[in-house]
């Protein structure tokens, strides 16, 4: 490669790109759509539309039906009015959206039926076959490796048997753990687990974490047969959010000494 830029100078803007990335998921399971869609149903999120061809533009809605089974949701009148009459003409646009905190994007909507309720147009459109959910992280989040991986527990009294996993990040509110085997039931929207338990590296804690958890997004991988989520920690006490806190800056620094980050 050729070039007076140096290596710790181009080195930068790809650590940059790859964390990005990672905070970057692409869903294509119905049912995590379906949880996505009906999060923003169930808070009623704004969903800001734009059509091809009129980006400089944007639109307004909600979401007010979701139906798994038949495969659409339902909109809200679109505004201002204009959006209502390229809606009719068959107008393919896409809509982003903010779902407590995290974005969602998808594109290539078109309305396949439309109809009136108490007097306001509303629209059906296809489910997406694919969305866009980017999760902005506040909190430092803590890469796992392989080896060190904690096996994790969570319980729910709504489930037949628990749900046992590793962890592959963690911060202080919460962590992302990954399941051999494909989670059935799918995981519900924000579904709360009573119990997640976990011990920490007996070496350096010779202690456990114990908590009650949320799902906040599940990815399906059914090539590899393996399941990804994110789990947010409720409320945890003094003690255990300590200990989290300490394992979470202990493998911060475990990092820095490997040059990890």
């Amino acid at each position: 490669m050729t070039g007076t830029v140096d290596s710790d100078t181009e080195a930068k803007p790809q650590a940059t790109t790859q964390r990005e990335d990672s905070r970057k998921h692409l869903v294509t399971r119905q049912a995590s759509i379906f949880a996505v869609l009906r999060s923003l149903q169930k808070h009623r999120s704004p969903l800001t539309i734009v059509f091809q061809g009129h980006n400089k533009q944007s639109f307004t809605s909600i979401v007010l039906k979701v139906d798994l089974e038949d495969g659409y949701f339902i909109l809200d009148e679109i505004a201002p009015p204009s959006g209502h009459k390229r809606a009719l003409e068959g107008g393919v646009f896409s809509i982003q959206a903010n779902d407590k905190g995290v974005q969602v994007a998808f594109g290539n909507n078109t309305v396949v039926g439309a109809g009136h309720n108490e007097g306001a147009a509303i629209y059906k459109v296809a489910m997406p076959k694919q969305l866009l959910y980017k999760q902005r992280r506040d909190a430092y989040r803590a890469h796992i490796a392989i080896a060190d991986q904690e096996d994790i527990k969570l319980t729910s009294y709504k489930r037949q048997k628990p749900l046992v996993g590793k962890i592959i990040d963690i911060s202080s509110t919460g962590c992302k753990v990954e399941f051999p085997y494909l989670v059935e039931p799918a995981f519900e929207d924000m579904e709360v687990f009573d119990e997640l338990s976990f011990d920490l590296p007996e070496a350096e804690f010779d202690t456990s974490v114990l908590c009650a958890a949320e799902a906040r997004r599940a990815v399906y991988f059914e090539d590899k047969k393996t399941t990804q989520c994110g789990f947010q920690f409720l409320n945890p006490d003094g003690r255990n959010q300590r200990e989290i806190d300490r394992f979470v800056a202990y493998l911060q620094r475990e990092a820095r000494r490997k040059g990890l980050e």
